[in-house]
């Protein structure tokens, strides 16, 4: 017996509804599964950067050959690795960069009976101790005080302490909530230097530049606000379209299904003929399209209207007052000839 167009559509909304969801939940794990490299990868990787640094250290090519050991260790970690990045510091004069990563060799050679290599690296490291430069920062106590030394923070403890440092140029810079921002530039000679930084007590910030308490986050607030608001309106457009589709390919189903119920030639006496039941099967793909786009557009204006909606809130200045909440909802309505949506609530 043959279905008519709306009972076509109400049986297949659950279908649809799970299909989308299946979509959306394979999503993620298919683009992970793309993402992932293949371990062999890494290693070719791995081993053909060390080559090519060997390749270079032979050469003498020391500055092209230190940045391939250091991406080589980076992607496939081994002492032997280590052990030639270290050399290629040395021969650039990163000097306590070169003396740490022989310490490391060192005792790693140590723990595996490795007595050449042990002995190896002590030498190395007994040639550079006494030609580390070391650069000491003192500091002023300032609550909250945060030294960093090119980017990378000073622990506490080490403030006051001769610490090695690679020759050159150093920016240490002092911070502190409500004080103004200190720094400096020191050059670190080659060798044994000792330089010493003092970083003064930091001046307190003016009160009328001092920020405000609430006043980042209204502004932070305001561009979340801005961003929810545009993403609310794309989700919805898509919602729009979707939904327009439903509704073509609803009114074609209803239309070509009634047609061939109405036709003698096809279904006479309401009993339909194989070719009767052919148009009718074809009027149920077009159901499935409809209720697919219905359920789509349902789901996307709904999320976009309740988008749009947050970044009100989102923009909204802290402690603003609030006197009508908006309320909004989407019902989704199917009938014999296609689809729609009503927005309900107060705004």
């Amino acid at each position: 017996m043959s279905q008519r167009p709306h009972q076509i559509r109400f049986r297949l909304t659950a279908v649809a509804s799970l299909a989308a969801a299946l979509a959306l939940a394979l999503a993620p794990a298919a683009t992970a599964r793309a993402q992932t490299a293949a371990p062999g990868q890494s290693a070719a990787m791995g081993q053909t950067l060390f080559e090519e640094g060997r390749k270079l250290m032979e050469a003498k090519q020391y500055a092209e050959a230190c940045p391939k050991f250091e991406e080589s260790l980076r992607i496939r970690p081994g002492m032997g690795t280590l052990l030639n990045l270290a050399l290629c510091n040395e021969a650039i004069g990163k000097t306590a960069t070169a003396w740490v990563q022989f310490k490391e060799v060192m005792f790693a050679a140590k723990k595996d009976g490795n007595t050449a290599r042990e002995a190896f690296a002590k030498e190395h490291i007994d040639a550079l101790e006494p030609k580390l430069s070391r650069l000491q920062i003192d500091a002023a106590a300032t609550p909250g005080l945060v030294v960093r030394r090119d980017n990378e923070e000073v622990p506490a403890a080490a403030l006051r302490t001769p610490i090695p440092v690679d020759p050159g140029k150093h920016t240490i810079e002092a911070t502190a909530p409500g004080h103004s921002v200190w720094s400096t530039t020191i050059a670190v000679g080659a060798v044994a230097d000792r330089k010493t930084v003092s970083v003064p007590e930091l001046l307190p910030l003016p009160e009328e530049t001092a920020q405000a308490p609430g006043a980042g986050t209204a502004g932070s607030g305001a561009d979340k606000g801005n961003t929810l608001r545009t993403v609310g309106f794309v989700v919805g457009g898509v919602g729009i379209a979707s939904l327009g589709v439903g509704a073509v390919f609803g009114a074609l189903a209803a239309g070509q299904a009634s047609s061939a119920e109405d036709d003698q030639a096809l279904c006479p006496n309401k009993q339909c003929t194989p070719a009767g039941r052919a148009e009718i099967d074809a009027a149920g793909t077009k159901a499935l399209v409809s209720t697919i786009g219905i359920g789509v557009g349902v789901a996307a204006i709904g999320a976009g209207v309740t988008m749009i909606l947050l970044s009100g809130r989102s923009s909204r200045p802290e402690g603003a007052a609030v006197t009508r909440p908006p309320v909004a909802r989407i019902v989704p309505e199917l009938g014999p000839q296609g689809g729609g949506v009503h927005l309900i609530g107060a705004f």
